[in-house]
This record gives C-alpha cells, sequence and structure tokens, in this order.
C-alpha cells in the first residue's frame, strides 16, 4: 500500500467558513497506511478505581432515571436490561482488557495462562496478509497494542498457544500489560437507552458484531464518547428504529467502524470514523468505515469517513431511502461512498478525496460509486483526486436492481490523465449485460457536471457512455451527460477549497 501525504489545506478554510459542523475529533489522524507512533493514553495511575461495579450502578437504578458513572476504569462487561441514560463523569472508561502480571520466564519468552476462549473464525483475509483477522485476541504494552503472530514472536509481537497461553518477546517487567479478556463492552437487551461521554478501549468482538451490542430493540443514543480498539466491528445496530449515533469518535476497529443491519429510521450525525479494518479483513467482503445492510431511511450527515482500510462508508444490500449528505469521505483505501443492491438513494453535498488508491484499475476506486441500484440521486458533490470520479454500474447479478432511474447532477469532479489508459473516468456509467442502463427507458442522466483535469483532453477516455470516450462533446451527446463542461483553474481551486478539498493531487 502506497504511502500518502495529508493535505489540510481547504479543510481547514471549510471549518472556519462554518459549512460543516464538526466535533474537534474529525482532524485527520494519519495518512492510509502508515502506522500511527504516538497516541496518548492516559496512565491508570491518574484515575481512581471505582468504588463500585458499573453493572451494579445500572442494576441498582430505577428504569428512566439518569446514572453519572465516576471517574474509573471499569473492567467489565455490562448489560442495559433497562431504559436508563448512562453519563460518564470526566475520566470514565470501560475496558475489555484485565492487567496482567506475574508472567514466567520460559526460555527467550515471558508466558502466562489462563487467557478466555474468546472463538475462533474462518472469515475471508486482506490478499496478502497472515490472517490474523481470524484471531480476536489482543495484548496492549503500555497502551500500544501489540500485533499477533500464530508462533514466534518478535519484539513487540505476541502468539497465543493451544494451551491459552500468551507469550511475549518482550520483557513485561516494569510495563502495564493489559490483555483482552472480553468480547463486549455493552449488551443491549432493552430499548430508550442513552450512552454518553465514556472512553471505551479493547474488545474481542466477533466479525461482523459489535463491542457495544444492540440487537432487537429501539431508541439507542449512543453520543459523546471516544471508541476503539475492537476485534470486529466497535459498534454494531440491528433489527432496531430510532437510534442516534453524535459526535463520536471511532477507531481502530479490527474490522470496521460502525455496522448497522436492518436499523430503520435513524441518524448517524457529526461523528468521526478512522482508521478501521486494523485486522486487514478482506475489503471486499466487509471493512472499513461504516457498512450498512438491510437499512432504510436512514440520514448519515456530517461526518468524517477517512484513512480507512476499506470504503470508508458502504450500503450493501437492500437499503431504502438513505440520505447521505455533507460528509467529508477521504484516504479511504476503496470506495468513498458506495450504495450498492440498493434504492431511493440521495446522495448530497459531499466531499470525496483521494479514495480507492489500494487497487485504483478496478470498480472499488471510485469516489462515488452505485452499483446496481435504482432511483438513487448523486448531487452537488465535490470529488477530487480519486482514481475515478463517480461510477454508476450495473451488473447481471440475482441479489440486485438493475440500474435505473439514477441521476448524477451537478457535481464538481477534479482528476488527472497521468494514469493507466481507460481508468481515470470523470463519469463511467457501466453494465455487463445487455440491461437498461443505457436505454431511453432506463431513465439514468448526467446533467451539468464540472470537470478539471490536469492536461487537455483527446488522449486517454474520461467518460463512458456505452463506450470510452475521450472528449466531453461526446459525452454530451449522450444521456450520460447534458451540459457537462469544464472548469477554468480558478473556478475548480475556488469550488475544491469551498468543500475542503486539497486543490492538488498527492503523488501516487
Amino acid at each position: 500500500m502506497m504511502q500518502r501525504r495529508l493535505t489540510r489545506r481547504g479543510f481547514v478554510a471549510l471549518l472556519a467558513a462554518g459549512a460543516f459542523s464538526l466535533t474537534a475529533g474529525c482532524i485527520p489522524r494519519r495518512p492510509a497506511g502508515k502506522k500511527s507512533t504516538t497516541r496518548v493514553v492516559p496512565a491508570l495511575t491518574s484515575t481512581p478505581l471505582p468504588q463500585r461495579p458499573l453493572q451494579a450502578l445500572i442494576d441498582g437504578a430505577a428504569a428512566s432515571s439518569t446514572v453519572r458513572v465516576p471517574a474509573g476504569i471499569y473492567r467489565e462487561q455490562i448489560t442495559i436490561n433497562k431504559p436508563i441514560t448512562l453519563l460518564a463523569e470526566p475520566g470514565a472508561e470501560i475496558r475489555g482488557s484485565d492487567v496482567w502480571t506475574g508472567w514466567t520466564k520460559r526460555g527467550g519468552y515471558w508466558v502466562k495462562p489462563g487467557l478466555p476462549d474468546l472463538g475462533t473464525y474462518d472469515v475471508p483475509a486482506l490478499a496478502g496478509s497472515d490472517g490474523r483477522c481470524n484471531w480476536p485476541e489482543q495484548v496492549i504494552r503500555d497502551g500500544q497494542p501489540l500485533r499477533q503472530v500464530r508462533q514466534h514472536p518478535g519484539t513487540g509481537q505476541f502468539a497465543v498457544t493451544s494451551s491459552r497461553e500468551v507469550v511475549l518477546a518482550d520483557d513485561p517487567s516494569g510495563h502495564l500489560i493489559e490483555v483482552t479478556t472480553r468480547m463486549r463492552w455493552i449488551v443491549g437487551a432493552a430499548s430508550d437507552v442513552t450512552i454518553g461521554g465514556f472512553r471505551m478501549r479493547h474488545a474481542a468482538s466477533p466479525p461482523q458484531r459489535g463491542a457495544i451490542d444492540c440487537t432487537g430493540f429501539d431508541r439507542w443514543t449512543i453520543r459523546d464518547n471516544v471508541l476503539s480498539d475492537a476485534s470486529g466491528a466497535v459498534v454494531f445496530l440491528a433489527a432496531g428504529s430510532g437510534h442516534q449515533l453524535l459526535r463520536n469518535e471511532v477507531f481502530n476497529g479490527g474490522q470496521e467502524g460502525l455496522s448497522l443491519s436492518g436499523v430503520r429510521d435513524s441518524r448517524i450525525l457529526s461523528n468521526h470514523v478512522h482508521d478501521n479494518n486494523t485486522e486487514e479483513f478482506d475489503p471486499n467482503w466487509e471493512a472499513g468505515g461504516m457498512k450498512i445492510s438491510h437499512g432504510a431511511d436512514l440520514t448519515i450527515q456530517q461526518n468524517t469517513f477517512n484513512l480507512n482500510l476499506g470504503a470508508g462508508l458502504w450500503f450493501d444490500i437492500d437499503s431504502t431511502g438513505a440520505r447521505v449528505l455533507r460528509n467529508l469521505v477521504h484516504h479511504n483505501t476503496d470506495t468513498g461512498i458506495a450504495y450498492e443492491i440498493s434504492e431511493r438513494g440521495l446522495i448530497q453535498g459531499n466531499a470525496c478525496w483521494e479514495n480507492g488508491w489500494r487497487v485504483p484499475t478496478g470498480t472499488g476506486a471510485a469516489g462515488i460509486f452505485v452499483n446496481s441500484s435504482k432511483t438513487t440521486q448523486v448531487l452537488e458533490n465535490v470529488l477530487g483526486w480519486n482514481p475515478k470520479g463517480i461510477m454508476v454500474m450495473s451488473q447481471h447479478r440475482s441479489d440486485g436492481f438493475p440500474s435505473t432511474g439514477i441521476t448524477v447532477a451537478r457535481n464538481v469532479i477534479a482528476s488527472s490523465d497521468d494514469f493507466v489508459p481507460g481508468s481515470r473516468f470523470g463519469l463511467c456509467w457501466y453494465q455487463d449485460y445487455a440491461g437498461d442502463l443505457y436505454r431511453t427507458e432506463g431513465d439514468n442522466h448526467g446533467d451539468e457536471n464540472r470537470y478539471w483535469y490536469t492536461t487537455p483532453e483527446g488522449s486517454v477516455p474520461r467518460f463512458r457512455w456505452t463506450s470510452n470516450l475521450t472528449r466531453l462533446s461526446q459525452f454530451n451527446q449522450t444521456l450520460g451527460e447534458h451540459d457537462g463542461r469544464y472548469l477554468s483553474i480558478e473556478e475548480k481551486d475556488q469550488l475544491l477549497a469551498q468543500a475542503g478539498v486539497p486543490l492538488n493531487q498527492e503523488q501516487h
């Protein structure tokens, strides 16, 4: 994976102009492909020990009451089985790990038994990875995670034996060693729950499930939390309605930050979702910033999705009525925003840049990707420096729709030609069978999109409608574009700066 320098120019100007209402946590942490070298981790000595278990505080509270949780590190998994508001005082944390001491020297390693069974999995891994996405164990040394290997760990690594011993290469003496022993922080067992102000970390959540995990209940509000370091998803909500995820920072999910399935009439607002898929799941299977399936009437607004290994935001499988509005989506290795096998989506006013560089010649290399969906609008987005700007695809598949009723209008797309010919499309309409994508009855069209390229046109394809096209004048004669035009460099700079998109492409 190529390393990239992250530009903040324009993003700062956008915030200053008040165009987005984002939390301070929305500043990018690091360029995709680079490992963080420092992270501020509060020392245990700075936080008092809890006086009572958190579960006891919840059990003793009346239904519909507010529980203020004192400062302390609560090393437990809790179940919320009544409507309640749970608010953290400064310094209140939940961790799925325990402090381990009493290590035994064995040969060149330090060993300790007693690791509980956290499950074993067989899910698709990123090509070329070591398959550790199937190993949910975590060991943290002085706040920094160690990398798990199958056996014979080296410095900065650990392994787990078949008898559930943890094996370290580095001497643990004088260091805080935390070992994840629980799969979740919070299990949902009631509706009308609010959780706010916590720091939560370290959980061995399974693939496609979360460290906060709620299935079948309604109206969960998760707000103003810092949530990180889970093996699967960080937050998983399923089969409920009326949920709100507000102003959370969600990062270092082993598979993904947020996962929603069957959720209806809910809002995801002003969250920062970054640096997820640390355990290298296959992004084509499921991994990245946020994955939504079978959702209905969801609003995803004014969030930042960046630096995720996989898609930034991915709707998949029978989602309907999604509103994706004014998000910042950048430096994700795969598609910025994907709307797949779904219908009635509105993708409007988003800024998407530097996404899709993991496989830049593939279909997952677009800033915005609409695939086998219908009746969806892509309007007034600003896209820069993605291998492909906007791609609409219709696949011959039994689980999708023919791509019909798609409108792509008034978007700004900045790109360049200095890449593999035929891969740098500004706007691409593509189908792999004799479907309705190009037919008048398909009701697909582009209108008034604005383009900027670094070089004059005519050498390589930039657009596609039934075939590759090198000139915008040709594209304007199809249903795929009407009244499209090129921007001047002054117009390009102004529009990109207003949206927070860097004015120039990074080196790839």
